[in-house]
């Protein structure tokens, strides 16, 4: 096996395969998801029509590009050292990109590698895939068992006050993008890294600006958190072009 090319092993045609299986068992979910959500408000069982499903549906797309940037820049590093057909995997499965990247230098560096050196052996490359695939198991296990109480627990909390439960789900959103926000403030602010305070700024500016925009376009609105996210990466991306 020393004699293996490990980058050779993880863009072989048969890890292609193995990989498209696993990410066309993720669009069949999603299309499934889809046609179920479509299917019960034509039903009449929820009070949200097909228009509103669709208006939904595109403010969940544009939403989702701010995101795929970070995940893609990523992706290009998995690539070079894992092989394209595990970072298309791990990042259509679970999306986590600094997760992934982090259990795989975990594994690599418990084999005695550096991910940095940019040439694995076969059994550095194994122990990080075996790495952040048993590091994604806890997300799956505590979605599984508790996914489903979820939604008793939310009504529980709200008393059945359809007002207190609009608070407080609003509030748990602003608590739960405040959170992932803070952290990339506190981490710029403490390195002295203006592009990442830079994109926290510009892009909270953006959303403001949008959101006043959305006044006389109400059309805007449901793009407004998607387009701030990409207004904040591209002006922190080109910041050092332009400074």
């Amino acid at each position: 096996m020393s004699n293996v090319n490990a980058i050779d092993v993880a863009n072989s045609p048969a890890i292609w395969v193995l990989a498209g299986v696993c990410v066309l068992v993720v669009v069949v979910q999603t299309a499934l998801f889809l046609r179920l959500a479509y299917r019960t408000a034509r039903s009449g069982e929820v009070k949200i029509t097909s228009q509103q499903c669709s208006t939904a549906l595109r403010a969940g797309i544009v939403s989702a590009i701010g995101p795929a940037l970070g995940v893609f820049v990523v992706m290009i590093g998995l690539i070079s050292i894992l092989g394209g057909p595990m970072a298309w995997l791990r990042l259509s499965v679970i999306g986590g990109a600094s997760t992934e990247l982090a259990a795989a230098t975990v594994g690599v560096e418990a084999a005695g590698g550096d991910i940095m050196s940019g040439s694995l052996t076969m059994e550095q490359l194994s122990t990080a895939w075996w790495t952040m695939a048993i590091n994604a198991c806890g997300w799956l296990v505590v979605t599984f068992i508790f996914a489903s109480r979820m939604e008793k627990l939310r009504n529980k909390i709200g008393g059945g006050d359809s007002m207190w439960m609009e608070f407080f789900s609003s509030a748990a959103t602003l608590g739960i993008f405040g959170a992932f926000c803070s952290e990339y403030i506190v981490e710029g602010v403490k390195g002295v890294d203006i592009k990442t305070i830079l994109a926290c700024v510009i892009g909270g500016v953006a959303m403001l600006g949008i959101l006043t925009l959305a006044k006389r376009f109400p059309r805007l609105k449901e793009y407004a958190m998607g387009l701030a996210m990409v207004i904040g990466i591209v002006v922190a991306t080109i910041f050092p072009a332009i400074s």
